[in-house]
């Protein structure tokens, strides 16, 4: 059994807790906060057991984080999943709303305009849905030459009956630009504004 303690805290959203693996710093382990049977994050794992099986070879990159199975922890059941760090400094790579929110000189809007687009492209090419696209749900790792990376952490996924977004690039597209646009997502500066009224009514 893993013991994971609160040393290893990473972050947590509505459905689910992270922590840095206790015995590999390069990954993280996520576990549920509600039953798992219920919970989003099992679906997201199917999700991701599915995408993982893809050709890596055939990937500019890897735009989503990889899935390593299952674990038994103090704290039930987790999920294991690759740590994305900066090149640069080792350090733990921030998420594309950081960057969004907070001034970084190292990172500019064209860098992360031309990392996003990027990213956009490769889950259309190869057919990667994420039903809760989000800003918060995208770390920007930073390269060794000081380009930007844009890796999906969380939210894949979709829950259509009939899967035509993974058998056709042309329903991908569509779909993944309905969820740009609801999560306004679509325009940074957009998703800039967004943020920020998030904030202030927080």
């Amino acid at each position: 059994m893993l013991e994971i303690k609160d040393k290893h805290f990473l972050a947590q959203g509505v459905y689910q807790k992270c922590y840095v693996h206790p015995k590999n710093q390069n990954l993280c382990v996520k576990i549920s906060k509600l039953d798992l049977d219920t919970s989003r994050l099992l679906y997201e794992i199917k999700y991701f057991e599915k995408i993982s099986k893809k050709n890596w070879n055939k990937f500019e990159y890897p735009f989503f984080s990889k899935y390593h199975g299952k674990v038994q922890t103090n704290l039930g059941s987790g999920f294991v999943f690759d740590l994305i760090k900066d090149e640069t400094t080792g350090e733990i790579s921030k998420t594309m709303e950081y960057y969004l929110l907070n001034e970084d000189l190292k990172v500019t809007d064209d860098m992360l305009q031309k990392g996003f687009d990027k990213l956009i492209k490769l889950m259309i090419k190869h057919r990667v849905i994420a039903n809760d696209i989000r800003s918060k749900n995208i770390c920007c790792k930073i390269l060794h030459d000081n380009s930007i990376q844009m890796i999906i952490v969380d939210g894949v996924g979709h829950r259509d009956f009939i899967p035509l977004v993974q058998w056709f690039k042309y329903f991908s597209k569509k779909k993944i630009n309905r969820r740009l646009i609801k999560h306004h997502l679509h325009d940074l500066e957009i998703q800039r504004k967004y943020l920020i009224d998030l904030q202030n009514k927080n």
